[in-house]
């Protein structure tokens, strides 16, 4: 029995499939199916994007054709441009006309320095060497391969500094060839009426009757009637007056319908309270310019032989050259061979006789409004010298100049605070900018010694701008301060001249020893040349105008001036000398 349950079991067991054979079936079936899933999304696929038509598959077709070949063609023409591009800059022929036009701007700079002539022989040729030598390596290096980039990157580089050395060297050159060598004066003599007169131009006046000067500035009002009567064809009808009050207060009046006057006196005729806006209340029908020719000696080698320049400085803008009275009235007695410089300053309101006043006397800033030529032989009169050259500069050139020269260190005797425009100053030395710098120099209001103090003010400022420019430094800005000042600033010395005092300087270096001196007086009331009436002056100490004349001739002639010296002349007593005469008042006091 047991046998035959056995048997029974293994019949029926063979029968069932074997699990391994139904997994293979399954797996089968399994990769069937996503075959055929896989066939079907392919044929979908191929239906929404099989086009409608042979003819729209030809289309595309030639369009991405054409497409695919612009594309081509466009690379081959970059890739030959700039293939072609990077030949020509590796080319010799380059590289030789690189550094052919590098060399030429290198002499032409060279030239342009040399033309200047500021630079001494001892800096002229290290300079030339270096330029040269670079140009020759860089010769050298344009046809080397190993250092093809480097030679024409360097090249381009220096092309460009040379470029831009010749712009600034020629900018410079022409502003100062402009403000050097001045051998003319300006006069500019305008037609006034009142700003009422129905009268617009110079036709509509014809039958006016003209107010003219009797003798002041008669050369220029001539030139301008003359002027007037070629502009009309018909001689004018003139009216003579002693002085400008009385020519002015005659146009107001209505005595005359117009008047002829020198611009040069509209300050001075402004400073009268009852004329204060005369500018504002009368209008020009006419503006005539007269052109006259100073006397100057250029022959002087200001380097080696001592000189006096007039420094004068005016309260005008526009066009320094026009005459005006002159505000600042300082003498620089200069010998390059000691070295020492004295400025001399003289008192706008000193009560001297004019070079053209035949001995009558009137302040010294009237004789600006005769010229500057006359303003220099006033001084000569005085001190009984030549006066070689002038140096003129308006207000705005001032402070172009200060600001130029990034500000100037000025000694200060007082604390104070400038009336006009407030700014405040210590005693001792201050850092000013160019408008900081003019207040400092135009006041005289806040000081006892009003106008005396004002000129010593000034010249402790003109100290601080020669420190300035007697620095080597000031070539790292020559171009841009010659630029800034070129309009606001004259001089008769010629450029040459200036020239070979800044080569001296440069060459030799070192400082000058600057001293200072200014002569006083009294004030008073006196009738002057200029007017016909009287106004306040002052009357000259005889004694500090001999004193000066000392001095002058101690600089032309060599002798050394020292501050003992100057104080000795200005009645300063020496410390040592006050400690003795302390001492006497203190036995004198122990024997009482």
């Amino acid at each position: 029995m047991g046998k035959k349950g056995k048997k029974g079991n293994t019949h029926k067991n063979s029968n069932r499939p074997r699990p391994q054979n139904n997994v293979r079936a399954g797996a089968d079936a399994i990769k069937a199916q996503v075959m055929e899933e896989k066939k079907a999304t392919t044929n979908v696929a191929k239906d929404v994007t099989k086009p409608e038509s042979t003819a729209e598959v030809k289309s595309l077709d030639k369009k991405a054709t054409e497409v695919k070949t612009t594309k081509e063609k466009s690379l081959k023409r970059t890739d030959k441009s700039e293939n072609k591009f990077v030949s020509f800059l590796k080319s010799n022929i380059f590289a030789a006309v690189l550094t052919g036009v590098y060399a030429v701007l290198t002499i032409v700079l060279l030239g342009l320095i040399l033309y200047i002539n500021v630079l001494p022989v001892k800096f002229f040729i290290p300079i030339c060497f270096v330029m040269f030598a670079l140009c020759g390596i860089t010769f050298l290096t344009a046809f080397s391969k190993k250092a093809i980039w480097f030679a024409r990157i360097f090249s381009v580089i220096m092309t460009v500094v040379c470029g831009f050395g010749i712009y600034y060297a020629v900018h410079a050159n022409d502003a100062y060839e402009d403000a050097t060598g001045a051998k003319t004066k300006k006069d500019v003599v305008n037609v006034y009426v009142m700003k009422a007169d129905p009268a617009d131009d110079l036709t509509s006046a014809a039958d006016y009757t003209f107010g003219i000067l009797t003798v002041l500035d008669r050369e220029n009002t001539d030139k301008t009637i003359n002027e007037i009567e070629k502009k009309l064809g018909n001689k004018i009808k003139t009216e003579s007056f002693e002085g400008y009050i009385q020519l002015v207060e005659a146009l107001y009046e209505g005595d005359v319908d117009a008047v002829i006057l020198n611009t040069a006196y509209i300050p001075s005729i402004e400073e009268n309270e009852q004329y204060k806006s005369f500018t504002s209340l009368t209008k020009i029908l006419l503006k005539s310019t007269h052109e006259t020719e100073i006397t100057v000696d250029n022959t002087i080698q200001i380097d080696k032989s001592p000189f006096i320049v007039y420094l004068s400085g005016i309260d005008i803008e526009g066009d320094v050259s026009t005459t005006s009275r002159s505000d600042v009235n300082i003498l620089a007695v200069v010998n390059p061979e000691t070295r020492q410089v004295l400025l001399l300053n003289t008192p706008r309101d000193y009560y001297v006789p004019l070079s053209i006043s035949n001995g009558k006397k009137d302040k010294l800033t009237h004789a600006g409004i005769y010229g500057i030529d006359v303003s220099m032989n006033t001084l000569g009169m005085l001190y009984q010298v030549r006066v070689d050259y002038f140096f003129r500069i308006n207000f705005t050139g001032f402070i172009d100049i200060v600001d130029a020269l990034d500000g100037i260190n000025v000694y200060s005797a007082y604390d104070f605070k400038s009336t006009h425009w407030d700014y405040p100053y210590k005693k001792g030395y201050n850092q000013l900018n160019g408008e900081e710098a003019l207040a400092f120099v135009r006041e005289r209001y806040a000081f006892k010694d009003g106008d005396n103090q004002r000129g010593k003010n000034q010249i402790e400022a003109i100290k601080a701008i020669a420190n300035e420019m007697m620095s080597p430094a000031i070539l790292n800005n020559f171009s841009g301060l010659m630029e800034s000042i070129s309009s606001s600033f004259q001089t008769s010395m010629s450029s040459s001249q200036i020239s070979s005092l800044v080569r001296m300087q440069l060459a030799e270096g070192g400082s000058w020893e600057i001293y200072n001196f200014s002569v006083a007086g009294d004030d008073a009331k006196k009738p002057v040349y200029s007017l016909s009436q009287e106004v306040y002056v002052t009357i000259p100490y005889e004694d500090d105008v001999e004193n000066a004349k000392t001095l002058i001739n101690m600089v032309l002639n060599g002798q050394l001036l020292s501050k003992d010296i100057i104080d000795e002349m200005n009645g300063v007593v020496p410390e040592d000398e006050k400690n003795n005469e302390t001492d006497d008042d203190e036995k004198s006091d122990n024997a009482a």
